[in-house]
């Protein structure tokens, strides 16, 4: 993958009392970020950590992301995406800034949950699990209608509410459409032709070739999910990432032994041609019933 710098833009600045670390600012509990007070870590990843934070405005609980820097304009994209968003089942942004240190941070919406993968491993049964996947399928033809791909979109990037409530998280290798129309602010697309950008387990055979991806590739990575739900496992579990691209890529998926029409569905979704893989028809709110 090729990183490239560009500005990002300016931000307000917000930060006081950092305790600094030679990768990225790390904070601790009792810092205030202007308004915001960290109250502690909620997780951290590759692209940054995520801290519980109190808006002492308001009296609520927002979550506080801090990209590490070489990822800061995506970070940043990442903001402006969510922005051009407004749907219930994708989370909400509150505020931007960048640190002393010249990281950025986002405050965004606290999910009170666990991840898709997390609940599922509880066994919640086929259709609370395909209730989930409704409100993920309503997110997705909220952003596409936007002209927006999301492009990495795995169980750890979507959230489920202790109330049965689905968020869908991290835009940060989203893009948008060609052809689509938008404000400037929500302009992405800064990757490079060529490129392979994303989870390789999630991602379409066009994605894994470094083609251009549009709304399809988001179904191929919802069939994957949905074949988990159904299976129990992934339909292409390989030890490693260059196993897994060439199952995706010239293999089909295992019976699924689910009911036909959410196997019809699940195959649909992973046609290798983006072209053969069709909307979402099973998902329509009139048709409450998964099977």
């Amino acid at each position: 993958m090729i990183e490239q710098s560009n500005s990002t833009g300016n931000l307000p600045d917000f930060a006081t009392e950092l305790v600094p670390d030679p990768d990225q600012t790390a904070l601790a509990a009792g810092v205030r970020l202007g308004p915001y007070k960290v109250l502690g870590t909620l997780g951290e990843g590759g692209m940054g950590r995520v801290y519980r934070a109190l808006d002492t405005r308001l009296e609520r609980a927002v979550a506080i992301k801090i990209s590490t820097r070489r990822f800061s304009e995506r970070f940043v994209r990442e903001a402006r995406t969510i922005s051009a968003l407004n749907h219930p089942n994708i989370c909400t942004l509150h505020d931007v800034g960048t640190l002393p240190s010249g990281d950025t941070f986002m405050v965004t919406e606290l999910v009170e949950g666990e991840t898709l993968r997390n609940w599922l491993s509880h066994s919640p049964g086929l259709e609370r699990a395909l209730g989930v996947i409704r409100q993920v399928v309503d997110a997705l033809s909220a952003a596409h209608k936007s002209g927006i791909i999301h492009r990495d979109l795995k169980p750890a990037n979507i959230m489920v509410r202790f109330d049965g409530y689905a968020k869908v998280l991290d835009f940060g290798l989203a893009k948008r459409m060609p052809g689509s129309s938008g404000a400037p602010t929500a302009t992405l697309g800064l990757s490079v032709p060529g490129t392979i950008i994303g989870t390789v387990a999630y991602m379409s055979p066009e994605q894994l070739l470094g083609e251009s991806a549009d709304a399809r590739s988001d179904l191929f990575a919802l069939g994957i999910i949905l074949y988990e739900i159904a299976v129990g496992r992934h339909p292409w579990p390989r030890p490693s990432a260059v196993e897994t691209t060439q199952a995706i890529l010239h293999e089909q998926p295992p019976p699924t032994g689910a009911p036909a029409e959410l196997d019809r569905l699940i195959c649909q979704c992973l046609e290798k041609a983006p072209a053969r893989r069709h909307v979402l028809i099973f998902f329509s709110k009139k048709r409450p019933g998964a099977c």
